[in-house]
């Protein structure tokens, strides 16, 4: 088993993540691209168009089938995708795309389809839209090169453009209500593979591309992915060969690890945590949120529910990352009396009720239990409403619940996190408002290209965060893959696994 914690060194230019650990087994053998990739995971995608998508969560799959302006490494560094280079400055990034790159319809991809497709990314009902916060305009310089207008540095915006509002759609799939409804259904990207059959929320088929510009990074000419939220149902899958790999969760790594299979993962930026409408129930009150802060004992959640696999939170970034706030390692310590106290003082000596839903997976649902014991011995009762993983976050940022024990998914870039969850206008926002402040220190932060400011900048942003509990941290938990020994190319991300270059070896 191989388990990778990340670690940070800062320069002046760079972030650099290495990962840490027992090595995964080198795996003899080359890798035939005619062989199937099987893939378990949790969850299906709840739609194909990356600008409306209201999950975040769905990059992971939608990362198959649209390649990005932007791509990362394993280590979350940005590197070249469908451009080549890129030019940040102090008003402009400017983009320089790669030439002869088709979309599977076979239309090219130019800096006229790069342009349309910001600009729709930028429209104010896409979940896209606060993650590119600073970009005033976007202009097409020459067939190839693209250059966005910015209101100041922008320094977020080149890793915000590896995520979700990189992607980049073939122009002629959207633009009338007919068109956006077929491709919620069917992508139209530049990527490594099309879809070729699906059963939503079941399985997905996926077939390579044979004029993909970047073959290396086709190591399988089909991919199918299997939604199995049963933990050992994933596992059993696995060591009867079944699929190749299974997604590895807390609770599956001492399970798999002890049945002899092969195991790789790592301390990811995903985390759990309670995140409140403060215009419901009483959660517009702070000494209420205050309360709900100390009243849970997040190291026991990281020690019984994540098994020993998770580290407790008390920020929205993990130590060791850049955008670490030591000043808040201690924030908000477990303190039952405390959360009494902060009750009374709030008007509620005898507590209140409200409702919570959440993923109907097992680690969430373990999760939401326990918090629900810890709240229950302050005089807090919180009703759990299960809900499957594509229909949860939709409620909730509708503005349908109380409350959501969730997975907040990590983002390219520490700025995203923020502007997704806690900017005002932002669609995860159901509160549809912030802190005066929040949004002034998250500007400041994005005024900053030297990296070592820039981490103190998001610092004084996670002290705004954590001062305001805008949600409640939990854990940062181990995510990678139970697979095959056949299985050759994966190496566990620090966000989301991309499968770039993984395959199986022939016989």
């Amino acid at each position: 088993m191989s388990i990778r914690r990340w670690v940070v060194a800062l320069s002046a230019s760079s972030l650099l993540l290495t990962a840490c650990g027992s090595a995964t087994p080198e795996i003899s053998g080359t890798v035939d691209s005619s062989i199937p990739l099987h893939y378990a995971t949790v969850f299906g995608v709840s739609v194909f168009d990356p600008h409306k998508t209201k999950i975040t969560s769905d990059a992971t799959m939608l990362n198959v089938v649209y390649d990005r302006l932007v791509h990362r490494d394993n280590q979350g560094q940005p590197i070249p995708g469908l451009a080549e280079s890129w030019e940040l400055a102090n008003e402009s990034l400017t983009f320089h795309l790669r030439s002869d790159v088709t979309f599977s319809s076979g239309n090219p991809l130019d800096a006229t389809a790069v342009a349309t497709n910001l600009q729709r990314a930028l429209e104010p009902d896409s979940v896209t839209a606060p993650m590119l916060a600073g970009v005033t305009g976007v202009n097409v310089i020459d067939d190839r090169t693209v250059s966005l207008t910015l209101d100041g540095p922008g320094a977020q915006l080149v890793l915000a453009l590896s995520d979700l509002p990189g992607m980049i759609v073939d122009p002629s799939a959207f633009g009338s209500p007919e068109k956006d409804a077929q491709l919620a259904l069917t992508p139209a990207g530049a990527g490594r593979f099309t879809l070729a059959n699906s059963l939503p929320g079941a399985e997905y088929e996926f077939v390579a591309r044979p004029d993909y510009w970047d073959p290396e990074a086709i190591a399988a000419e089909s991919l199918v992915w299997t939604v199995m939220t049963d933990p050992q149902a994933r596992l059993s899958a696995v060591d009867a060969g079944d699929v190749d790999i299974a997604i590895t969760t807390p609770l599956t790594i001492d399970a798999a690890t002890q049945q002899g299979l092969r195991v790789d993962t790592a301390l990811r930026l995903d985390h759990m945590a309670i995140n409140f409408n403060r215009t419901r129930s009483e959660f517009g009150k702070l000494e209420v949120r205050q309360a709900i802060a100390h009243a849970v004992d997040r190291q026991t959640i990281a020690d019984t529910a994540m098994e020993g696999h998770a580290e407790a939170a008390t920020q929205n970034f993990p130590k060791d990352y850049f955008a670490y706030e030591p000043e808040l390692a201690d924030a908000y310590p477990y303190d039952p009396d405390e959360a009494r106290r902060l009750l009374t003082e709030a008007g509620l000596p005898n507590g209140f009720s409200f409702t919570a839903i959440l993923l109907n997976l097992p680690e969430n649902l373990q999760v939401a239990q326990i918090v629900q014991q810890q709240l229950a011995a302050v005089g807090i009762d919180m009703q759990l409403n299960p809900l499957p993983p594509s229909d949860a976050s939709p409620t909730f940022n509708r503005g349908d619940a109380d409350a959501i024990v969730t997975t907040f998914t990590g983002r390219s870039d520490p700025a995203l996190l923020f502007s997704s969850l806690f900017g005002e206008n932002s669609p995860q926002n159901p509160s549809r408002s912030t802190t005066p402040e929040f949004q002034d220190v998250l500007d400041a932060a994005n005024r900053e290209s030297d990296l070592q400011t820039r981490g103190d900048k998001l610092g004084e942003v996670s002290t705004v965060v954590s001062e305001n509990v805008l949600a409640v941290p939990l854990v940062f938990f181990e995510l990678g893959s139970t697979m095959t020994d056949q299985v050759i190319g994966y190496e566990p991300s620090l966000l989301v696994d991309e499968w770039r270059g993984v395959g199986i070896a022939g016989s």
